[in-house]
């Protein structure tokens, strides 16, 4: 790194000999062979992009940049990195954020999840891409600023904001130590807790998808960055348990059979013939609907509250708090 001006005219140095270099390769290879040439120009080309970054860190661009969004989201595995990345991995997480801080936005001015939510409402939550930072994925972004009419007595610009802000609270929740009874206290509603608990559990890493950690940070994340790991699923999963009456029972197995009309799904073991759990989605939980509608003919975990009634042949459904997808990133669903 560069600690002072002697150092940072020593990689400005640097920095033009790899360049001089590189034009020397550009024009002796590249008629030739392009293909040649760009393999012969990687390991200088990673060079010139470190040295830049650090002297973009150093002089305060990188600061400058950083600042200029509200919100960075860095996504971490071995196979993502800033020039090499798969697009459905980085897409996938970007739009579960926006649409997780749509649905929160929309329980604000419901009071429920609805099925359509309105154009205005989308607009105020369609998070803006405003930078890149090298490394690992690292997107910045900040919500738009635009100009819109309140409505039931509610600025949705202010509506979008306090979404963000509730969301990235509980996220911050999840990604560390407290307590349940802390969470409680953040999101005093038990409801609105629980959209916002599914909704970052979509956000936490999968166990067999590529990306290792989500990383939030930024301006809006006044305690400092939130590390979300595949672990933390496990105290998303104990919130959507804690002071429930019942015990949670758990589905494993591939999610079929999706009835819209009765909110409906069956989970069918793939391995014990015959064996299959049905599960019912609450009428206020459409967010948990559109989840299972996405994760239609994947491996998941289903977790709920199921009844139990020795005189009753037939088991009543598993009533669903959670759906957890097991396998690599699915296409996330698209809003109407």
């Amino acid at each position: 790194m560069i600690e002072n001006d002697e150092q940072l005219d020593q990689t400005r140095i640097a920095i033009a000999h790899l360049e001089t270099g590189l034009s020397a390769l550009k024009r002796e290879v590249l008629p030739l062979n392009p293909a040649r040439f760009a393999l012969m120009a990687e390991p200088a080309l990673d060079h010139i992009r470190e040295l830049r970054r650090q002297v973009e860190e150093y002089v305060g661009v990188t600061s400058a940049v950083s600042q200029g969004a509200e919100l960075w989201m860095r996504l971490e595995g071995p196979e993502i990195e800033l020039g090499d990345a798969p697009t459905s991995v980085v897409t996938a997480m970007l739009d579960i954020l926006r649409l997780g801080v749509q649905s929160v936005a929309e329980y604000l001015q419901r009071g429920a999840m609805g099925v359509r939510p309105t154009a205005s409402l989308k607009d105020a939550c369609d998070l803006r891409i405003v930078g890149w930072m090298p490394g690992s994925v690292q997107v910045g972004l900040r919500l738009p600023e635009i100009t819109t009419e309140a409505v039931d007595g509610m600025d949705l610009r202010e509506q979008a904001r306090k979404a963000l802000r509730l969301y990235l609270d509980a996220s911050n929740w999840v990604a560390g130590e407290d307590d349940a009874s802390e969470l409680e206290r953040l999101i005093p509603e038990a409801e609105q807790r629980r959209l916002l608990l599914n909704q970052i559990a979509r956000l936490v890493p999968r166990p067999r998808g590529a990306a290792e950690l989500v990383e939030l940070s930024g301006r809006s994340v006044a305690s400092g960055p939130i590390r979300l790991r595949r672990s933390a699923r496990a105290r998303v999963r104990n919130a959507l348990s804690h002071g429930a009456q019942e015990h949670l029972v758990t589905a494993q197995g591939l999610l079929r059979e999706i009835d819209l009309d009765e909110r409906s799904f069956i989970v069918r073991d793939p391995i014990e013939v015959g064996k299959e759990t049905r599960c019912q989605i609450a009428e206020e939980t459409d967010d948990l609907l559109e989840i299972a509608k996405a994760a239609l003919d994947h491996a998941v975990v289903v977790r709920g509250a199921q009844r139990k009634d020795a005189t009753r042949r037939q088991a009543y459904p598993l009533r669903v708090q959670e759906i957890e997808v097991l396998d690599q990133e699915i296409e996330e669903p698209q809003d109407s």
